[in-house]
């Protein structure tokens, strides 16, 4: 009896899961001889057995195709970015408090990266780790030495010359500590007290308004009250302003009233010089002047309403006049002298 000839059964085409991920590792991998057909187990191999066992199971492994790998990482369960714990694990996270301790600190602290520079600093000494300038012995300044300290002068130099170089407030300290050591002085320095010169005030002043001027465009073709000449010169008028205001404020401390009023006469006519400026906005210091002198002049006859004679009175009233055109402020001091009359 023949036996009938082999028939191979028809192939199937084998499909693979599209989510179903490749194996990294093959302990075993079978081989078909295509000769004899499909599906026999005598003509497996055992790769393991054969010299070829040597290489990794890596490099037997096919590597999967670009495709593959866009699938297998799409396919992969993700937690949602919406995702909410429950409320007791959240109770329970709130209530635990982690604990502390220097030596994880420590640790983690001693841990050096690649990317960062190496110091070599020990952690246990902390003057290397802090600022030396915090640790310098602060001296006292140049200045206040210069104040504090009395200077000996020598039996051949000249006093009044050695005062010409201190300032205003050393001077006054001066004197007031000798009338603290010898009262008596006092009587005598009143009896000798001179009137206050108005003149390096006054010169002061011609010298900030003529730098006003100065800085005006010199062209006849060009305004010189326009808001291109006035930022020209804006700096000069805030200088002007300021010392106007401040040596009246000196004076009022002084508490000499007639030279207060003195200067508010004086130190008016200078403001009243100043250029007018087309922008009602820029006239602003120059309207800030006045009511500060205004002020001034009001705290003088005040002060001075007891002891001021009618004489003085009409002379003060002549003058207030002459101003109430500049500025209506001044209409107050006017009106403050016709009542005490």
């Amino acid at each position: 009896m023949e036996t009938p000839p082999f028939n191979p059964e028809p192939t199937r085409m084998m499909t693979r899961s599209v989510l179903a991920e490749i194996p990294t590792r093959l302990g075993r991998l079978s081989m078909t001889d295509p000769n004899n057909g499909l599906g026999r187990n005598d003509h497996h191999l055992n790769i393991m057995n054969t010299t070829i066992s040597n290489f990794p199971t890596s490099m037997m492994t096919p590597s999967p195709s670009p495709d593959e790998l866009i699938i297998q990482q799409r396919g992969r369960r993700k937690i949602p970015v919406t995702f909410s714990p429950d409320i007791d694990a959240i109770k329970q996270n709130n209530q635990e408090t982690p604990t502390k301790s220097g030596c994880s600190n420590f640790i983690k602290s001693s841990i050096v990266l690649r990317s960062t520079p190496r110091k070599r600093l020990l952690l246990n000494d902390p003057l290397e780790l802090s600022s030396p300038d915090k640790y310098k012995i602060g001296s006292p300044s140049c200045k206040k030495l210069r104040t504090d300290v009395a200077v000996e002068l020598p039996e051949d130099n000249c006093l009044l010359s050695a005062l010409k170089s201190l300032s205003p407030d050393q001077l006054i300290g001066i004197i007031g500590q000798i009338v603290i050591d010898h009262p008596n002085i006092e009587k005598e320095i009143r009896s000798h007290f001179p009137v206050a010169d108005l003149k390096p005030l006054e010169e002061r002043i011609y010298y900030l308004r003529r730098n006003i001027y100065k800085a005006l465009p010199s062209s006849r073709l060009i305004s010189k009250t326009d808001p291109t000449a006035y930022n020209r010169v804006s700096t000069h008028i805030l200088a002007f302003k300021k010392c106007v205001v401040d040596q009246g404020r000196r004076l009022v401390e002084s508490n000499q009233w007639p030279i207060v009023m003195d200067y508010v006469f004086m130190a008016w006519k200078h403001v009243r010089n100043t250029p007018i400026w087309d922008n009602p906005a820029h006239n602003a210091a120059r309207r800030q002047c006045f009511k500060s002198l205004s002020a001034q002049c009001m705290t003088a006859l005040k002060h001075m309403k007891e002891t001021m004679n009618q004489q003085s009175c009409d002379n003060y009233k002549n003058q207030l006049k002459l101003l109430v055109d500049d500025s209506e402020d001044m209409e107050w001091c006017l009106h403050f002298l016709n009542i005490h009359e």
